[in-house]
C-alpha cells in the first residue's frame, strides 16, 4: 500500500518512459536525417496511407517504438555489425571458393571450365592479409606451427615463418626464433622426419619427386 501512495511511483507515472501521449514529433532538427525530413519520406514505405493524419498518427507510433527505446540502441550496433559480417563471409565463399555453387550446372563443369574457376578462387586461398599474418603462426601454435607452409600442388607459394614475434602484443615467446632451443624441434619438418625415420609414415610424393630431381 505504501508503495502505491508513494511519491517514487507516481513520478514514475508522470515520466516521459510511460507517457505514450508525449509527441516526440513536435521539434526536429535541421537536415535530411531529421524527424521531419523522415516523415516526409515516411509514406513511402507504408502500403495504406489514406491520409496526412493517419501518416502523423503511425510516424509517431513509429518513433516511439524505434527510437523512443534508449537500451535498444546498443543491439542495432551488434546486429548491423553481425549483419555486415555475415554479408562478407558470405560473399567471399560465394565469388572466391571454388567449392561452394550458386548453380547447379556448376556441379557437372569439363576441366577448362574447372581451371577458370580455381584461377578465380586464388584470392580465397592466397590474399594479401593471410600471407601477411601466416609468417606469425609459431607465435600462437605450439606445435607444428609450419604444417601448412609447403603447398604440394602449386596454387601458392610456399611459405615461411619470419624470425621474430609480432609487434607489441606477443610477449610469452622469445623475441627472435633463434632464442627458442625447441622452435626447430616442434616444426612439422621434425615431426615428418621423425616418424619417417621410425617407419610410422612414407614420404610424401612431392618430396620424392624432389629427392629425384
Amino acid at each position: 500500500m505504501a508503495l502505491l501512495a508513494s511519491r517514487a511511483r507516481l513520478a514514475l507515472r508522470a515520466s516521459g518512459a510511460l507517457r505514450s501521449s508525449e509527441h516526440l514529433s513536435s521539434y526536429s532538427a535541421v537536415g535530411p536525417f531529421s524527424v521531419f525530413s523522415t516523415r516526409q519520406r515516411y509514406t513511402i514505405m507504408l502500403k495504406a496511407q489514406t491520409d496526412p493524419t493517419l501518416a502523423d498518427f503511425f510516424y509517431e507510433k513509429f518513433l516511439h517504438a524505434w527510437f523512443g527505446d534508449a537500451p535498444s540502441y546498443n543491439y542495432w550496433f551488434v546486429t548491423q555489425l553481425a549483419m555486415g559480417a555475415a554479408v562478407g563471409i558470405v560473399s567471399r565463399h560465394l565469388f572466391f571458393n571454388p567449392d561452394v555453387y550458386g548453380r547447379q550446372q556448376e556441379v557437372r563443369k569439363p576441366m577448362p571450365d574447372r581451371h577458370r574457376q580455381w584461377a578465380y578462387s586464388l584470392p580465397y586461398y592466397n590474399h594479401r592479409m593471410r600471407n601477411f599474418v601466416t609468417k606469425y603462426k609459431f607465435a600462437l601454435i605450439d606445435n607444428e606451427p609450419d604444417y601448412s607452409d609447403f603447398h604440394p600442388v602449386g596454387y601458392r607459394p610456399n611459405r615461411k615463418q619470419i624470425h621474430r614475434r609480432p609487434y607489441m602484443w606477443v610477449f610469452s615467446i622469445p623475441r627472435y626464433t633463434c632464442q627458442d632451443p625447441l622452435f626447430t624441434s616442434v616444426t612439422h619438418a621434425n615431426m615428418n622426419r621423425i616418424y619417417e625415420e621410425i617407419g610410422y609414415q612414407k614420404k610424401m610424393y612431392s618430396e620424392f619427386q624432389e629427392s629425384e630431381d
